[in-house]
């Protein structure tokens, strides 16, 4: 039988190409360090291992924790002996103060408070997609992030002890920092912050009377020149601006007002209410609510002050829904889609 030549050069390439890709040879990045497979941040290579955490990391919000885990990647280098390790995590705030002196970070730049974040003691470093590599999440507590209006927040991060190889000391510390309006702004969203299930009555006296059902929609009915009204609490941010409005229904009332307020000082039951002053309402005197209407509340009002209130402080505000008069209708006064967000 004959054999062409060309025919044995061809399948012998093709065996050399498939053992050179079976065979090819793991590359892990690392410094440009010896020994290569020491332990080390990658961001420490950043001036003065300055990390600016909303841009230079990725971010998580958790929810149910009301966190924002941020990641903040450990690397090992070189090319061989891929076995898991791990490394101690700690606190390293030692150098903050003299990078706020020497201008590399801002004047306004505080530490974080270690009640106001958690972070695991240890890391583990192990292969994924050719890379040594581990991830240390600082987690940070959102509700606490408001006292810090108009600073910056930093936080340094040390890793030592490599159960492996050993650590690069050169990168062995990083900071991360933000602003916390900026935080809030980017892990807040501007959601409807009304819960359906918080409501509290706020009793005035007797004649009118709120009812909050399970859908979440509420119905005032009465009149007899009674009053009552309902209240929930939410934390608001300083000098945001945020929006109050919902659908309000009914047949038509007779002397009444119908008044939304948004206020920082606590309804006392039994007294008006008139903190920050009036937002939106109905009110006949005025010329809106006597004939049948079904709208939202904004597009009827006839007295307030707009829909769109903003606080100079941070902290807690009292939403404060209440009506009376001599009768707020056959059918009353039925409030659905009730709607309190951030809009800046």
């Amino acid at each position: 039988m004959k054999t062409h030549v060309s025919s044995i050069l061809k399948l012998s390439a093709c065996l050399m190409l498939t053992m050179v890709l079976s065979c090819k040879q793991e590359f892990l990045e690392g410094p440009k360090t010896t020994p290569s497979t020491m332990v080390y941040f990658p961001q420490a290579e950043k001036a003065n291992a300055l990390v600016a955490a909303l841009t230079d990391t990725k971010y998580v919000v958790d929810s149910a924790a009301n966190t924002a885990n941020f990641s903040v990647p450990v690397y090992r280098g070189g090319e061989s002996n891929f076995a898991s390790l791990t490394v101690d995590v700690s606190v390293d705030n030692a150098a903050i103060a003299g990078l706020i002196t020497s201008g590399a970070l801002p004047a306004n730049t505080v530490v974080l408070d270690p009640a106001d974040y958690t972070i695991a003691t240890k890391d583990t470093v192990s292969l994924n997609n050719n890379i040594m590599k581990g991830n240390i999440v600082p987690k940070i507590k959102i509700a606490q992030m408001n006292k810090y209006s108009g600073k910056t927040l930093a936080m340094g991060i040390k890793i030592a002890n490599s159960s492996k190889q050993a650590i690069n000391t050169a990168m062995d510390k990083v900071i991360i920092y933000f602003n916390a309006d900026d935080f809030l702004d980017a892990v807040t969203p501007k959601n409807n912050m009304v819960d359906k299930s918080a409501w509290s009555i706020v009793k005035y006296g007797d004649g009118v009377t709120f009812k909050v059902n399970e859908d979440g929609s509420v119905l005032a009915t009465g009149g007899n020149w009674g009053q009552q009204g309902i209240l929930q609490t939410f934390q608001v941010r300083a000098n945001k601006q945020y929006k109050i409005d919902m659908n309000v229904a009914g047949s038509g009332a007779t002397d009444c007002w119908f008044e939304v307020y948004v206020g920082q000082a606590a309804p006392v039951a039994g007294k008006d209410y008139s903190d920050g002053g009036t937002r939106i309402a109905l009110n006949t005197w005025n010329g809106c609510g006597k004939t049948p209407f079904d709208a939202l509340l904004s597009s009827l009002s006839c007295a307030g002050n707009g829909n769109v209130v903003s606080f100079p402080t941070a902290g807690t505000v009292y939403l404060v829904i209440r009506s009376g008069g001599s009768s707020l209708g056959t059918t009353g006064i039925k409030l659905t889609n009730i709607d309190f967000r951030r809009i800046n």
